[in-house]
Formats: structure tokens, C-alpha cells, sequence
């Protein structure tokens, strides 16, 4: 009976561990290609890893600079500003975000503080698969100290089980929650870049309507309200309306 669970526990680590090992391998590989300057190739690795949703602030600095490198700084700016969703402290993100600031025409507002949720987060910030997946471990380590409690004889472990699986069960509980934090926050929509050279604000959600003003590539705008194919949007106190594709989401 011990060694089926013990089987049972082996083949559960196993499949985490190769879901992990596939991402790892394929986050390595990009690596190696940028170190040779490879950044398409690399972008093709790194974008493997997102098949496996083991997303992580790494992850995002790395395609961001990617991006960087290759010149195409609206797409590098969105995924320091995907990265810094996950982890709005780290450094890293946080200069090559300003750098690139600094290289577009409208100038994006600069963030002066981080909210203490948002350092919660960051301590905190892995995508919502990596605390799906400890939730399965755990869950499943629960239940094979929860047998193990059923078939013990002697009283000392029949205690050890119970409280251990009484810890773990806490353990599996809180990455539940991570795990709905995190899916939450990378769900969040609320702001986008753009992503054409240049396009045109309308006052109103309409072809026909004025423009507002001009927004141009690498800026960072605010969604505040939908109607169909149309966003309202604001910048720097400004306000209008652009088509959903001429936005990136965040």
C-alpha cells in the first residue's frame, strides 16, 4: 500500500517537474541565442515557454529586450510593462521601461511610487499555472497523508500524519487563492499601448467623428470604457476614442 502512494506521489512530481523542465529548456535555449544575438530565434524560445503559461517576470524582461534589440520599441515597452504587472518593483523592468520612455514621441507618465498591494504581488508574482501547479502537488500530498493517516498503527505517526496533512491542506488552500490573485491581476485590461506609428483620437467613437489628438507608438493609454470595435481612452488628462487593434493590451 506504501509504496503504491509513494509511486503515486513520485509520478505526480514527475509530470510538474517535466512541465517545468520543458520550460526551463526552452527559457535556456532563448538565452543561449541572445547571447549570440540570435533575438529571433531567441523570441521563438521564449514564446515556447508561454505555450506551457509558465509565465514569470524573466520571461518578460527577456522578449522585452528581445524586442529592444531588434528596434521595435512599442513591442519592448509592452512586455516591460507585462513584466512589470507580475513584479511592479523590480529594477531591471522598472529602467529598461524608463529608457525606452525616453525614446518615444509622446512621452508616457512616469509611476513616482508602488502601492504596498502591488509589493505584496511582486513577492508574490508568478503566473497563475505555477500556483496551479504547486495547488496540484500539494493537493495530492494531502491525500497521500491523509491514507497514510487511515493505515498507520502506531500512534506517534498516526499524529505526524494528521498534522502534517492539516499543514499541508493550509498550504494547498493559499496557492488556491495565489492562484485566482494572479489570474485576476494578468487579467486586468486597464491600460494598452499603441502599437501603429501613428493614430488618430476621435471625439466620439465613430470614422466621421474629429480628432482629438494624435497618440503615437510606445505610448501607454488608459482604457476607460468599450463600445464594439472602439475604446475610450485617456493620455496625460486627454480623452477620446481609437479602434481596439490600434491597441496593444497590457
Amino acid at each position: 500500500m506504501l509504496s503504491r502512494l509513494y509511486i503515486i506521489l513520485a509520478m505526480t512530481i514527475a509530470i510538474y517537474g517535466y512541465s517545468n523542465d520543458s520550460s526551463y529548456k526552452h527559457f535556456d535555449i532563448g538565452n543561449e541565442y541572445y547571447a549570440l544575438k540570435n533575438y529571433d530565434s531567441a523570441l521563438i524560445e521564449y514564446n515556447k515557454v508561454f505555450d506551457s503559461k509558465m509565465i514569470s517576470k524573466e520571461l518578460y524582461l527577456n522578449i522585452g529586450n528581445c524586442y529592444f534589440k531588434l528596434d521595435s520599441i512599442p513591442q519592448a515597452i509592452l512586455y516591460y510593462e507585462k513584466g512589470l504587472k507580475l513584479a511592479p518593483a523590480d529594477a531591471d523592468l522598472t529602467y529598461n521601461l524608463q529608457y525606452c520612455n525616453q525614446l518615444i514621441k509622446d512621452k508616457n507618465p512616469i509611476k513616482k511610487s508602488v502601492l504596498l498591494n502591488e509589493l505584496i504581488f511582486s513577492f508574490l508574482g508568478k503566473s497563475p499555472n505555477y500556483w496551479a501547479y504547486a495547488s496540484v502537488l500539494l493537493l495530492t500530498l494531502t491525500c497521500i497523508l491523509i491514507l497514510l493517516f487511515k493505515i498507520s498503527i502506531e500512534p506517534k505517526w498516526k499524529k505526524i500524519n494528521f498534522y502534517t496533512a492539516v499543514f499541508v491542506s493550509i498550504l494547498f488552500s493559499i496557492t488556491i487563492l495565489l492562484a485566482y490573485i494572479s489570474k485576476t491581476k494578468m487579467n486586468e485590461t486597464k491600460y494598452g499601448i499603441v502599437m501603429e506609428t501613428s493614430t488618430k483620437v476621435r471625439t466620439e467613437p465613430s470614422e466621421n467623428a474629429s480628432t482629438a489628438f494624435l497618440l503615437h507608438e510606445g505610448s501607454k493609454a488608459k482604457v476607460t470604457a468599450k463600445i464594439n470595435e472602439w475604446l475610450e481612452i485617456s493620455f496625460n488628462d486627454k480623452k477620446g476614442w481609437i479602434k481596439r487593434n490600434s491597441l496593444e493590451k497590457i
